[in-house]
């Protein structure tokens, strides 16, 4: 007895251990995750990305931080901080490298001129190719060009009075850089679309205004107005509701040159998200997603899909990565939703709460390789997420399926599926496998999992081809056969049948 007792001591201390070992690859998530089926419901996910620590001041080297307002990562890897520093709204600029070690503190800049300069309330922060350093100087009306040492060398003013009117107040808010060295400006206020100003510092146009989405309503009391106006004249309008864009509220410009966008969320507005070419056209569309929706109306949202009209998203910052994948940051409902380049959902992480991994007052984000960053007001701290095993299987798929390399992918695909079984994305990635292949009838089966329909009539088109071209050596055998049957019979058959008769009569006689 004593003998059993001590194997069965030994084989719980041995499972112990096992399980110690092993409880740092189950890294608790403190939120839900999950992502959203062709009708928008949202179904179970296992994480994309995993929290892995809270920077705050004292790991960061720095005094209290107080309101965090922008946190960049440049080309270097290096971290941009920008924080009210806790006198009044002067602002602090700090520089970190990539294991957030303290490289630089600005609490002051040193002017064109000379003097002593205090950034007061700044808001935006951006880096360029060559290093030098741009800050949404917000209560300063300006946006300052710093170099490295902390010298301002050109200011972005406000534009003359032939682009804004006395009652209009220059608020520069945030900030991103062109490829061309083109600075795109957010000015709180302004609904005529981001300021581009040139490499000198000159306001060149207004870029990509925001659209007004009208309800059937809407287009109604327009009418009336027009009918109003006629007989009571332009006083008329007071009585009416104006229809105004909506204001951006963060961008990010990727590799390409394309601008990324949110804008402030209202009920009257589209492309609450978007991706801006050359000529400010949306380029992000529903109809060219592999996991489109049951309509193209909910195929173009983001963020929650299950929120309700009268509590809208409220997207403050948007990141896109090396390889495409694009993030927007909810404050409101304090989690990130990242996207591929199509604009297919891939990953919803984050939450409200005070646990490592979930946030109170996300104000911006920032992604340093794979990593990313949140910035959180009430935390007054940096929180950082990894990507997951399931997350890191899926960037791969997803990179390889953008570059056609679809067989490459299919391994990758199918241990998203281990993970994931509700992953249409994934279920699409390995019906293109079957569809390059020529596997139509498999590709069918993937691609109705995944609710595809357009490429599922593809392949049902292709297969049933296929079936008829298998059947068609078959089909023309029997059409011969029975044709030279029938030359047969119309040259022997009489005779057969004479033969057959006298056959018959002859033993009939015989008989008798």
């Amino acid at each position: 007895m004593k003998t059993i007792f001590k194997k069965l001591s030994v084989l719980l201390i041995v499972v112990v251990l096992a399980i110690s070992v092993a409880a740092p690859a189950l890294a608790y998530i403190p939120y839900n995750t999950y992502i959203y089926n062709f009708y928008g419901e949202t179904v179970g996910s296992p994480s994309g990305y995993v929290p892995e620590r809270i920077y705050l001041a004292e790991d960061l080297g720095i005094s209290s931080i107080h309101n965090p307002n922008d946190v960049f990562v440049s080309d270097k890897n290096e971290i941009y901080f920008l924080d009210l520093g806790g006198e009044n709204t002067r602002g602090r600029l700090c520089i970190f490298d990539s294991e957030f070690n303290l490289i630089k503190e600005f609490k002051s800049l040193t002017d064109i001129d000379g003097s002593v300069y205090y950034m007061t309330n700044p808001c935006g922060v951006t880096v360029d190719k060559d290093g030098y350093i741009y800050v949404c100087d917000t209560n300063n009306a300006a946006v300052i060009k710093i170099n490295r040492e902390g010298q301002i060398i050109l200011k972005y003013e406000q534009p003359g009075d032939d682009v804004f009117d006395e009652s209009y107040t220059y608020q520069p808010y945030k900030i991103a850089i062109g490829i061309n060295g083109a600075a795109y400006v957010i000015s709180r206020g302004c609904l005529d679309g981001i300021l581009e100003f040139d490499v000198e510092g000159n306001f060149v146009r207004f870029f990509g205004a925001p659209k007004v989405q009208l309800s059937i309503t809407d287009y109604i009391s327009i009418y009336w107005r027009q009918i109003y106006r006629a007989f009571g004249g332009a006083e008329v309008d007071s009585s009416f509701v104006t229809f105004v864009p909506t204001e951006f509220e963060n961008l990010e410009i990727d590799e390409n040159g394309f601008i990324f966008s949110t804008v402030i969320a209202n009920e009257s507005s589209t492309n609450e998200v978007s991706k801006l070419n050359f000529t400010g056209s949306n380029v992000l569309s529903p109809t060219t997603k592999s996991t489109k929706k049951v309509s193209d109306a909910l195929s173009s949202n983001y963020g929650d899909l299950e929120v309700l009209p009268d509590n809208n998203n409220n997207f403050v910052d948007i990141v896109v990565d090396e390889d495409g994948f694009f993030s927007v940051l909810d404050t409101k409902l304090s989690k990130i939703f990242e996207y591929d380049a199509e604009g297919n959902l891939i990953f919803v992480y984050g939450g409200a709460g005070q646990q490592v991994g979930t946030l109170v007052q996300a104000t911006s984000m920032a992604k340093l390789g794979k990593k990313t960053l949140v910035a959180d007001k009430t935390v007054c701290g940096i929180t950082v997420y990894d990507l997951s095993d399931y997350g890191k299987a899926l960037h791969d798929a997803v990179v390889l399926y953008n570059k056609g390399l679809y067989n490459e992918a299919e391994p990758l695909w199918r241990e998203v599926l281990r993970y994931n079984s509700n992953s249409d994305i994934a279920h699409v990635g390995i019906g293109k496998v079957y569809y390059m292949n020529g596997q139509y009838k498999e590709a069918m089966d993937e691609f109705k999992l995944a609710n595809d329909r357009e490429n599922y009539s593809r392949s049902y088109e292709l297969y049933r081809k296929e079936q008829i071209r298998n059947s068609f050596g078959l089909f023309m055998t029997v059409i011969v056969v029975l044709i030279v049957l029938a030359l047969l019979w119309r040259i022997f058959g009489k005779k057969i049948i004479r033969s057959i008769k006298e056959r018959k009569e002859g033993g009939a006689q015989i008989n008798g």
